[in-house]
């Protein structure tokens, strides 16, 4: 039984890792796209564009979107229905919440395999100012539903655990 303990804790430290580094990730994606802008707009402004800052913007905000829709669904801050919900009774909205959770579940999967075949499948679309595949875009999808998957299940284990524990 210790080794359990021990085992379950090295994986949520491990998880909780990878949260803070998604967060590290994320701010500082955001804060390269707003310079990359800022910086293309005054070039352009200048009369000397600088052509490759709008690929590599386009770039880091697949990766952006896709990652901070993970941190949104980890800290539960995705929009919902709340008015509707809020008015049925408990026990609706709990089998509603995992219902929803199950259709994520699936189109999340649907995004994994159809994304990773979708980034296969651009391996020689190239972006025109930078030379490299445009799979690094598209792979973005498969790679951060993976993640999304992580957090839905450890979510909804962490709710199933803590309801157990009354």
């Amino acid at each position: 039984m210790h080794t359990q303990q021990t085992g379950h804790s090295l994986i949520r430290k491990g998880y909780n890792l990878l949260c803070k580094i998604e967060l590290i990730v994320a701010a500082i994606l955001f804060l390269i796209i707003v310079s990359l802008v800022f910086i293309a707009a005054i070039t352009r402004k200048l009369g000397a564009p600088i052509q490759w800052t709008m690929d590599v913007t386009q770039l880091l905000f697949a990766w952006l979107s896709f990652l901070s829709g993970d941190i949104a669904l980890r800290n539960g801050v995705l929009p919902g229905l709340d008015m509707v919900v809020l008015k049925m009774p408990k026990k609706v909205q709990v089998v509603l919440k995992y219902v929803v959770r199950v259709l994520m579940l699936a189109l999340l999967v649907f995004f994994v395999h159809f994304g990773f075949k979708l980034a296969f499948s651009n391996l020689k679309r190239t972006f025109q100012t930078l030379g490299i595949s445009y799979s690094w875009v598209t792979i973005s999808l498969p790679v951060c539903s993976i993640l999304m998957i992580l957090s839905l299940l450890v979510t909804s284990f962490d709710e199933i655990s803590q309801f157990a524990k009354r």
